[in-house]
């Protein structure tokens, strides 16, 4: 864009008329924060990331909220899938894989002398006329309940949309034009509240008394501290002695507490054991705890009418997590259809209190009839292939009952593989299953597995695309609260302690837990030295991070069979460590140096992506600004001539159709209300966050996590 152009946009962004000042920031800063809302991936994103730029911290952000973090686009690197040195890596991928499938085929055969080790275990199965491996008790609870959970979503999801469309539109139409008009129990959440009540009961039957005891205790709690210093450290306390108790109780009984009330203990519902899965719900009530909590202290610090004027119309994830609700949203009702909300209540995926509000009062754009449909499609698929792993590769049974003499270092080590695998791909389906439900629901929640297992070598990368949602729930209430990256090093350590606690309070995760958090140490100081530009500059970089993964795979796949394998698996790692296995362990050192070389090319390949997008945005954005400096110029500067010019679509770009019931109000006297129908997402949200008296710099620089 030209030096005269932006003059003119500064010109009128000097104006003392509200009204141009919001579309001279829209012009000036939309794109400024749309390059910042993309994630640097370098080449190599843990061995060779540069150290990221600084962020401006000319003011701190709001209780609850984070800065964003500016940083530079570099120009992608030439393909490489097309050269003699990637053809080669394709021929050992076709060779190794092929091999890897046969062995555990094998290894898996009735006439292996093994087999009567744990053939028995096995059960009847309907494919290739092979018994099924079902020794996992969750995954056969599960998928032995699939046609019941199947009739409980299709029950809930239809009758939910009927009690919209027969209630909540016909008798709640101001609700309807303008969802900011109704604060308090939303229209939307009336019928998941009185579901949930039903479902909770018979669920857990009597036990509901218990669930109703321990969350009315947090409720009450958050409310009368809400917004005093100390109140974070309480709710903590209240809800780790929550989960501790549950644990030592084993979901408490009422011939315990009260003699006459033991016939109670022969009612508790289907799920006896309701502590087991509320675990889950301790999550939930924190996030409904330090949401409220940080609306008060935003309250304190900016003003009730600055906070309530940020709740209309969020754009992104981050807008509908940070921006707090209206503080009568903070009710009982709204609180027990969260914590209880049938898709999601027995499993997650984990959504934080404010995003669930803000979804039942703005639904997500991003959910469509035709994406969740295909959605349901990859769900199939992932069943059908678990399915087929289970009548093939009998990695469960033959790790717990298996014994181990007679295989190889190499059988042993796909056997551990297979059994990482098949956790990560039931808990896929699972978490799957639950957020399927929810995209039919009209709720959009996080992908809880972004990445394949096998698509990972950087220690913090991989915890990110594991358990996504539980990730960002533990960054946003634990990691940046505790203080962020700056004690990072024993934030960490805390970090994981807390998830090995969470997930079971056992010697053997905690041993898992500081296992990863010391893992962390090595990765972080190759990717503090080996990032500096002098290295990312050598022919040799890429070997340099390969042989660097490769030991870090290996040490992640390790540690996360101590943590969650079987009785089975220190004889595993007995034999893949002992003399015979150090052959083997040099090949797999060598084969997983090549598929590192892939993954850092298919990395690159999404930065490729993602940077001529982000080129492609920029180019529309300067083509579009100069062409309303010079409209500026030639119409003038009067309110009536610019509303009449954005009208006319001159910033029309991607994704500008999104449809506002609304426009956004004068900010003085009787002005009419800015038009902001032609602009782009980012655009609609600038002018919205000067509406509400904050200009869009401040905004930008609280658009990413610390």
């Amino acid at each position: 864009m030209s030096n005269s152009s932006s003059e003119h946009i500064i010109r009128i962004s000097e104006s003392h008329n509200p009204q141009i000042r919001e579309l001279s920031h829209t012009l000036l800063l939309s794109p400024l924060v749309s390059l910042t809302d993309a994630h640097n991936t370098t080449l190599l994103p843990t061995m060779a990331s540069p150290a990221p730029q600084a962020p401006s911290r000319t003011q701190e952000p709001l209780p609850g909220t984070t800065h964003t973090s500016q940083r530079k686009m570099r120009p992608p690197t030439r393909s490489l899938w097309g050269t003699l040195e990637f053809k080669a890596y394709y021929l050992v991928y076709v060779v190794t894989v092929a091999n890897m499938m046969y062995t555990m085929y094998t290894a898996s055969s009735p006439q292996r002398p093994e087999y009567k080790g744990y053939g028995r275990r096995l059960s009847d199965g309907w494919m290739l006329g092979r018994k099924i491996d079902l020794s996992d008790g969750q995954w056969r609870t599960f998928r032995s309940n699939l046609p019941a959970f199947a009739l409980a979503m299709f029950t809930y999801t239809a009758f939910n949309r009927l009690f919209y469309l027969g209630v909540v539109r016909k008798w709640c139409r101001g609700f309807v034009r303008s969802p900011a008009s109704v604060r308090g129990a939303l229209p939307t959440l009336w019928f998941p509240f009185l579901f949930a009540s039903v479902f909770a009961i018979v669920l857990s039957g009597s036990s509901t008394l218990f669930i109703l005891l321990l969350t009315g205790g947090n409720y009450l709690l958050a409310k009368r501290l809400g917004g005093r210093r100390w109140a974070p450290l309480v709710i903590w306390v209240y809800n780790l002695a929550v989960l501790f108790a549950n644990e030592s109780y084993k979901g408490y009984e009422f011939g315990r507490i009260l003699e006459s009330l033991a016939w109670l203990d022969q009612h508790r519902g289907i799920l006896r054991r309701w502590d087991v899965t509320f675990n889950i719900t301790m999550l939930r009530m924190v996030s409904f705890a330090m949401d409220y909590h940080w609306r008060i202290r935003q309250e304190q610090e900016a003003g009730t009418q600055l906070v309530d004027g940020l709740v209309a119309n969020p754009v992104t994830e981050k807008d509908r997590i940070e921006r707090s609700c209206f503080k009568p949203d903070y009710c009982f009702v709204n609180y027990w259809a969260y914590l209880l909300y049938p898709p999601l209540y027995l499993t997650g995926p984990i959504i934080t209190f404010n995003n669930f509000v803000s979804q039942m009062r703005y639904p997500s754009p991003g959910i469509k009839v035709k994406s969740t449909l295909i959605y349901g499609v990859r769900l199939l698929v992932s069943a059908i292939l678990m399915e087929l792993i289970l009548h093939t590769v009998y990695c469960v049974a033959i790790s717990k009952w298996a014994q181990w003499d007679t295989f190889s270092a190499y059988e042993i080590s796909l056997i551990g593989y297979m059994r990482l695998s098949f956790i990560w791909l039931k808990l896929l389906i699972i978490w799957r299953f639950a957020r399927f439900w929810a995209m039919a629901d009209g709720l959009e929640t996080v992908e809880n597995m972004r990445r394949c297992m096998s698509n990972n070598y950087s220690l913090q990368q991989f915890w990110r695309d594991w358990h996504c949602s539980y990730n960002k729930w533990l960054v946003r209430y634990v990691y940046i609260p505790l203080g962020g990256r700056k004690t990072s090093t024993w934030n960490t350590f805390v970090v994981f302690t807390f998830v090995a606690l969470w997930h079971d309070l056992t010697m053997r995760l905690l041993q898992w837990a500081w296992i990863i958090a010391l893992l962390f140490l090595p990765e972080g100081l190759a990717t503090w030295y080996f990032g500096k530009s002098q290295w990312s500059r050598k022919p040799y970089f890429r070997l340099i991070c390969s042989l660097g993964g490769a030991l870090n795979i290996i040490a992640m796949m390790v540690a996360n069979l101590v943590g969650f394998g079987d009785g089975g698996v220190e004889k595993m790692l007995e034999k893949i460590f002992s003399r015979e296995g150090v052959l083997f362990l040099a090949v797999a050192y060598v084969l997983l140096n090549v598929h590192l070389q892939v993954m850092f090319e298919w990395r690159e390949h999404e930065y490729r992506k993602e940077y001529e997008n982000n080129g492609r945005a920029t180019g529309q954005w300067e083509m579009s600004a100069a062409a309303a400096a010079a409209a500026v110029d030639s119409v003038g500067t009067s309110e009536e001539s610019l509303d009449k010019y954005v009208q006319g679509a001159g910033l029309s770009a991607p994704g500008s159709n999104i449809s506002t019931e609304r426009s956004l109000g004068s900010t003085s006297g009787s002005s009419p209300p800015l038009n902001t129908e032609s602009l782009t997402k980012r655009q609609q949200r600038t002018a919205a966050v000067a509406a509400a008296g904050l200009t869009a710099d401040e905004d930008g620089r609280r658009d990413h996590r610390d």
